[in-house]
């Protein structure tokens, strides 16, 4: 569910002409004071207690207590929900929400699609090919992590034997192939000067999800994304039957994968690892952009059973068991958050 702002709804509720249309349903009568006055349909109101106050553009039931405008109408009395109801509005007098520009939320949505516009995202697609080339193998030192080869299968993981990393590809939201990235195995890498994580493409702008390809429609049906930091995570939790969860491949969000997560209209849980601190200003950030218009909840290591900053563990790293009990525990943040 998508969260709207207060002015937001005050200025689409005088989109519509709230007597015009609920004429449609109610036989609407006219007071001395101007207020026009109907049998409200949600009860057995045997004299008219339904009220539409036609300076304002807002209704009352005198009788049940229901009232506001027309949002909050079609949600009463046509069962809508919010989404809905907003949707239906702009239907009815033909506009785009994001048009609305007085309303703060949707002015910060402008913004964030201009700075968007600003940055050319290309992520030429790659043939299949560029990735079959790797050896199909499972990497033991995952599946001893706890992840199972069918896992790693589903998610196509492979071995480069020449640079002598884990690969797995890189997919877009429809699945497509535009990048391929590679852990190192050698334990001593950063003595070696090697980079732990490579990506074999050019990354350019980061605009999608690591595993969204394949766990969107579990999203869509627990109506929540949590979103870890690695692809491992993913895949640990797709082991243990969680499976509505994706990558952002670090812990701080691109403005396109905050507009992605928003464009899902699912509430977001952050499970990042436990060395990370969700006060820093980044991450605070984030946090306050998406609660904009979703619910966003913290997964956080209060009890230490993760280690700490010094553990730097993933909450899903200690088993399905001990991720369940840190999300049952999650935090609610809000627009305020790290203020």
């Amino acid at each position: 569910m998508m969260q709207y702002d207060e002015d937001f709804l005050r200025e689409l509720n005088q989109k519509v002409n709230l007597a015009d249309y609920v004429g449609n349903f109610i036989e609407l009568s006219p007071r001395s004071n101007g207020d026009l006055y109907g049998k409200c349909p949600l009860h057995d109101d045997k004299t008219p207690s339904f009220s539409v106050n036609t300076r304002e553009n807002l209704f009352y039931c005198f009788s049940c207590g229901r009232g506001g405008g027309i949002i909050q109408y079609l949600m009463k009395y046509e069962g809508l929900s919010i989404d809905e109801a907003v949707q239906k509005v702009c239907r009815l007098v033909k506009i785009d929400p994001e048009k609305l520009c007085t309303s703060e939320t949707v002015r910060f949505l402008r913004k964030m699609k201009r700075e968007a516009s600003q940055k050319e995202v290309k992520h030429p697609i790659l043939a299949e090919a560029e990735y079959l080339k790797y050896a199909d193998e499972v990497p033991a030192e995952w599946l001893q992590e706890g992840i199972s080869a069918a896992t790693m299968k589903e998610f196509e993981v492979r071995v480069d034997k020449r640079a002598n990393r884990i690969v797995y590809p890189v997919r877009n939201r429809a699945g497509e192939l535009i990048n391929v990235k590679g852990r190192t195995r050698f334990p001593n890498y950063k003595e070696m000067h090697l980079q732990k994580y490579i990506n074999y493409k050019t990354v350019g702008t980061m605009d999608y999800f690591q595993g969204l390809h394949l766990t969107e429609p579990f999203i869509r049906e627990k109506h929540e994304a949590i979103v870890f930091e690695s692809v491992k995570s993913v895949m640990k939790c797709w082991d243990c039957g969680i499976k509505n969860t994706i990558s952002a491949e670090k812990h701080a969000l691109t403005p396109e994968q905050t507009r992605l997560l928003i464009s899902l209209r699912v509430d977001v849980v952050l499970a990042y690892d436990s060395d990370v601190c969700y006060q820093n200003a980044k991450i605070a950030e984030d946090i306050r952009r998406l609660a904009r218009f979703t619910n966003v909840y913290i997964i956080e290591d209060q009890e230490g059973v993760l280690g700490g900053k010094e553990g730097k563990n993933s909450p899903i790293d200690l088993g399905g068991d001990i991720f369940q009990k840190l999300y049952e525990n999650r935090r609610k943040v809000g627009v305020k958050f790290g203020l």
